[in-house]
């Protein structure tokens, strides 16, 4: 599909969510004031510690980022947007000059990283918009320590269905999932579902631990901790 023929709404997604740019984007993730409060509940129950490795998939802006490097850990954001990684390098600029935080340009259904190379992963109101959703799962375990944890906070088909007229256009763009479908991926790749929590007006987060190995028969892949 070329750039002209992509409707309007379309556009109007990517810029100011699917992959944000310009400086309307940019403004919406460097104060994301809607999300804040899931922020603040991803910490709460999924708490990095001083000696923890942690990656935030879909970073944005790099809020998030700011608050998980409070806590003295190191850190990495991986983002598809230029503009996103380039506002969250702006925002945490402090911690790359002390080497405690990487952004990366990257896909997260193929993440640029070793197996097992972080204590905790977040992805925090980007995973609706993954257009290979199972297999970035299984990309965030793949990268997981046994132990760790995944957290995930993202939109329920019933969130979308009840959206008002402003956000109906880029909800129609969304891919949303109820918490027994992330399980039913998560278990096939090694994770546990061990929580869930609704967040007012983002949708719910999920959180999971990541277990020795999966089932003995799904891909030994998936067992590389």
């Amino acid at each position: 599909m070329t750039a002209r023929s992509r409707s309007r709404g379309d556009r109007i997604t990517d810029a100011i969510a699917r992959k944000p740019s310009g400086l309307l984007g940019k403004l919406l993730f460097r104060y994301p004031f809607a999300h804040l409060a899931g922020f603040g509940l991803a910490l709460k129950l999924a708490p990095p510690s001083a000696s923890d490795a942690v990656l935030d998939v879909g970073c944005g802006g790099g809020v998030f980022l700011r608050e998980v490097l409070r806590t003295g850990c190191t850190a990495t954001g991986l983002d598809h947007s230029p503009d996103m990684l380039a506002t969250a390098a702006s925002v945490n600029a402090a911690a790359i000059r002390e080497e405690r935080l990487t952004l990366i340009k990257g896909d997260a259904g193929a993440l640029p990283f070793r197996p097992a190379s972080f204590d905790r992963v977040f992805c925090l109101n980007a995973f609706f918009f993954f257009p290979e959703p199972a297999a970035a799962i299984a990309e965030m375990a793949r990268v997981s320590r046994a132990g760790g944890s995944v957290a995930v906070l993202t939109t329920p088909k019933q969130w979308a269905g009840d959206a008002n007229w402003l956000v109906r256009p880029l909800v129609r763009r969304m891919r949303c999932h109820e918490p027994e479908t992330l399980s039913g991926w998560a278990a096939d790749v090694g994770l546990r579902t061990i929580r869930i929590e609704s967040v007012p007006k983002n949708g719910y987060l999920q959180i999971f631990e990541k277990v020795e190995c999966p089932a003995a028969n799904h891909q030994e892949a998936a067992c590389r901790v």
